[in-house]
């Protein structure tokens, strides 16, 4: 097993811990969304909660922090999804959906980004995975760890914001792959559907060559059509 020093990148479980994470019976969930710069495509959000006792046999303290050495372990290999080569995220997350206690992921459609805006799209999008995955578990979460400035309405009687939670938290940052790895997909799927925009390479993303293709060839149904460069 490989093993290095921890950097300042890794998320540790201090947020967790902190809302008992360690104490038996409760339920911590960490949400993150990815796709709200996009042009193209639903923001998507992936939450995740972790597995105590399998975080304790890989050397977390009970304060949440991360062991002295970081190994090949999956959880060891979490970051911010961004972080993350992109030939690296589809792996993990097959990885990590053995190794932790669920995970489910939601969208918030182009259509609803228009009628609601991107940011309360994105907030229902959160709301939305973090629901479905209290609907597995029977039970609300006992704290719901949002990455960001802002708890999603439906979710403030137990949730807490964390700005950069995905450098920071590891339930949030686990999240943040499995919703990477699920938009990715299906910016992969529509680049079948609309060939010519490359929405596999750029992931409605605005680069230059996606904004020249727009200009080329029009705006698609699933363009952001209030978004500037669309």
């Amino acid at each position: 097993m490989k093993s290095r020093k921890p950097e300042a990148r890794d998320p540790d479980l201090k947020s967790e811990a902190a809302s008992g994470f360690f104490l038996p019976g409760t339920l911590i969930i960490g949400v993150d969304e990815v796709g709200r710069g996009c042009l193209a495509g639903p923001v998507v959000a992936g939450a995740a909660a972790l597995d105590p006792s399998r975080l304790i046999q890989l050397g977390f303290g009970f304060n949440g922090e991360r062991p002295k050495e970081s190994g090949d372990h999956p959880l060891l290999r979490v970051r911010d999804s961004k972080l993350i080569p992109e030939h690296e995220r589809e792996p993990l997350a097959l990885e990590l959906a053995s190794v932790i206690s669920g995970f489910e992921v939601a969208e918030a459609s182009v259509e609803e980004i228009a009628e609601l805006n991107i940011l309360h799209a994105s907030q229902l999008a959160m709301a939305r995975a973090v629901e479905s995955l209290e609907r597995k578990f029977g039970k609300c979460a006992d704290r719901v760890w949002v990455d960001g400035n802002r708890v999603p309405e439906s979710l403030r009687d137990r949730g807490t914001a964390l700005v950069k939670g995905d450098l920071k938290c590891l339930s949030i940052a686990v999240a943040s792959v499995f919703a990477k790895v699920h938009r990715d997909r299906l910016m992969s799927e529509l680049e079948i559907r609309y060939p010519g925009y490359g929405m596999s390479r750029h992931k409605g993303y605005p680069t230059p060559a996606h904004q020249a293709a727009i200009r080329e060839l029009g705006a698609t149904p699933v363009h952001r059509r209030g978004f500037k460069g669309v």
